[in-house]
């Protein structure tokens, strides 16, 4: 006998974002979402220590569609030591461009895997 229980999520969105990890610099998404962005997802939804996702099916429901955007970005941090950041100095300012899917939908399969007490993690609050 199994406990398993499937579930299903239908998710969009204007623009999206799943980044590619051999892209250092510059954000470049993946063509569709990726199973751990959607394992996610459903943890965002419900999220027990008894509870594990495992994702079964990914739809695309609307056209891959890309956008091409160039974003300024702040190239320092603040910190204890420096409070303050002033954007108006230009070495402060870094371009970078991204390449982000856009009008994206989804519809999400999962099954819920019930984890008995034995065998959860332990976290550094329990």
């Amino acid at each position: 006998m199994t406990n398993e229980k499937t579930f299903c999520l239908e998710v969009m969105g204007d623009y999206a974002c799943f980044t590619r990890p051999e892209m250092k610099v510059e954000r470049v998404s993946y063509d569709v979402i990726t199973p751990s962005a959607a394992r996610g997802i459903f943890e965002a939804v419900f999220w027990k220590p008894a509870v594990r996702w495992h994702i079964r099916k990914i739809e695309v429901l609307s056209p891959i569609n890309w956008i091409s955007v160039r974003r300024n970005e702040i190239g320092a941090t603040a910190s204890v030591r420096r409070k303050e950041i002033f954007i108006d100095e230009m070495k402060n300012r870094v371009q970078r461009a991204g390449l982000f899917l856009r009008d994206v939908h989804y519809r999400i399969h999962a099954w819920l895997e019930y984890i008995p007490v034995s065998q959860r993690k332990k976290t550094g609050g329990q």
